[in-house]
């Protein structure tokens, strides 16, 4: 990965702005709230995942500023990024799950899609309501992870997204992606706190 002073250039030629606002815990009014404020003073890089349950309130705040709210912003100007929940993570579901953020952030393809987490949950699909109940999840069974990740591939051939990744995945949990890996996942994001 190629970094100059405000972006990150991934594998796919894309670039990544360096920094970017996390909408995690933001929701309603005050999450478009902030999203406006952030676009308006040049953010471009927003991070975005279903888990956190405000996408609705995102796109809400991306069509306003696309269409008018920031003076010449336009769609190809921003990097929105977002992540598939252990719930959906099943190869049958991922493609659901992505049409479903798209919808709600009100977009046409992500500019990257993660892996949220390398677990894996046997409960619910890709419209239930997101959980954090960490009981439920589940060391992905062998073969598995390599049907999801071959479903994620599928999302960048059919332009739902740019580039895929992984979050919050260890050495050994990212070497086995490489291990059959098509597309070389181009970030991953981790949870980091000082």
């Amino acid at each position: 990965m190629e970094r100059n002073e405000d972006c990150f250039t991934l594998n796919t030629g894309a670039r990544i702005p360096a920094v970017g606002l996390g909408t995690w815990q933001a929701d309603g009014a005050s999450c478009q709230a902030a999203v406006a404020t952030a676009l308006e003073a040049g953010y471009r890089h927003l991070d975005c995942a279903h888990l956190y349950g405000n996408e609705n309130d995102v796109g809400q705040a991306l069509s306003e500023a696309l269409n008018g709210g920031v003076p010449g912003l336009k769609r190809d100007d921003l990097f929105v990024t977002s992540k598939l929940w252990c719930t959906t993570n099943a190869p049958k579901r991922i493609g659901r799950a992505v049409e479903i953020s798209l919808k709600n952030l009100g977009l046409q393809y992500l500019d990257l899609y993660l892996m949220h987490w390398p677990v894996f949950s046997p409960l619910g699909d890709a419209t239930d309501p997101p959980s954090h109940r960490t009981d439920e999840l589940l060391k992905p069974p062998p073969r598995r992870m390599e049907a999801a990740w071959r479903a994620m591939e599928e999302l960048v051939s059919k332009g739902l997204v740019r580039a895929i990744g992984l979050s919050n995945f260890n050495i050994t949990q990212m070497e086995e992606i490489l291990s059959y890996a098509k597309i070389v996942p181009a970030v991953n994001q981790v949870d980091l706190h000082y």
